[in-house]
């Protein structure tokens, strides 16, 4: 039987907050990764790229709790073997919106994912050696943080304009911010019906920005679906389209905002999302559908009741 491991973020409190331009406008980039005991192969989960900038609250203040958008808020992974024999840790960075250009960040997004698992990858004897001793778990995880750190500050560095690398020495481009990471080793799982609860704390480094979050891990055995591959297929192909329409509603907003000098880049940004993203992800969500109702469509053949006194009642 299948199980589904889901990691779900319900909560944000806002702790203390001191944004410059206002209350804070906070947004998430979390990651599950799960690890393979018995070979110590590492996989991760992530965001589509549409959702890496979903804005969880535009006036977050101190003492203020908001559930986290569910477009955001769950990482889910399918086991088809037996899930207790992997370890399971949700690592997440809580980011300010501000003004990093759109090209940038997605840049910087794709750095996180990709050297995060690469990273936990090279430490990963380190990490082994240092369970129980949580000082050395610390150091492994600020070897770790510090790598990914420098491979996504390279990443949004190299999406700038020339332009906008003059703006950010001006200071007329204020870019987003970080507030701080955390991650949790949530262990392996005892038993196939489980849900441990974890929280998440975040905070700059002079301390003007602290958050929490509430989540958990729950491991769900899946009901046998003969058409799962082709609902799964449907799920993440609406989970594309709901990321293209999440950025051109963020650029839109851009837009309101923006300087006579930035419009048209944003406008040709909307534009290439709309024909040819947008487009060619509702292509794909159309024919997974397609490929879902074909299956539905499918006669079931099942096999035929003897009757104890012999032939067949039915087939």
């Amino acid at each position: 039987m299948a199980t589904d491991a889901i990691v779900t973020l319900e909560r944000l409190r806002c702790i203390r907050e001191s944004d410059g331009s206002g209350h804070s406008e906070p947004y998430i980039w979390p990651v599950l990764i799960w690890i393979d005991t018995t070979n110590g192969q590492v996989n991760t989960a992530d965001l589509v790229l549409g959702n890496a900038r979903i804005v969880i609250d535009h006036d977050m203040r101190a003492g203020q709790v908001v559930l986290i958008p569910s477009s955001v808020n769950t990482l889910r992974v399918r086991f088809t073997d037996d899930p207790q024999r992997f370890t399971f840790i949700i690592s997440v960075v809580l980011w300010e919106n501000d003004e990093t250009p759109e090209d940038a960040m997605r840049a910087g997004f794709k750095a996180y994912t990709s050297e995060l698992r690469a990273a936990i990858i090279a430490n990963l004897l380190a990490l082994q050696a240092a369970q129980g001793n949580p000082a050395e778990e610390e150091a492994v995880k600020a070897t770790i943080e510090k790598r990914v750190k420098d491979k996504v500050e390279a990443g949004i560095k190299g999406a700038l304009t020339t332009g906008q690398k003059i703006r950010i020495a001006l200071g007329t481009l204020n870019m987003d911010d970080v507030v701080g990471s955390d991650s949790e080793n949530l262990g392996a799982i005892s038993t196939l019906a489980t849900t441990k609860p974890f929280t998440l704390a975040f905070r700059n480094k002079s301390g003007s920005e602290s958050y929490e979050i509430e989540g958990n891990l729950a491991v769900k055995p899946v009901p046998v679906d003969l058409c799962q591959a082709q609902v799964d297929a449907v799920k993440a192909a609406q989970a594309a389209v709901d990321g293209v329409r999440n950025e051109i509603r963020q650029l839109q907003a851009e837009l309101h905002d923006a300087s006579p000098q930035q419009k048209p880049g944003i406008i040709a940004m909307i534009k290439k999302l709309q024909q040819d993203d947008l487009a060619d992800a509702n292509t794909a969500l159309q024919k997974a559908k397609q490929a879902l109702q074909a299956c539905r469509d499918r006669p079931v053949h099942r096999p035929p009741v003897f009757d104890p006194g012999g032939g067949v009642l039915t087939q």
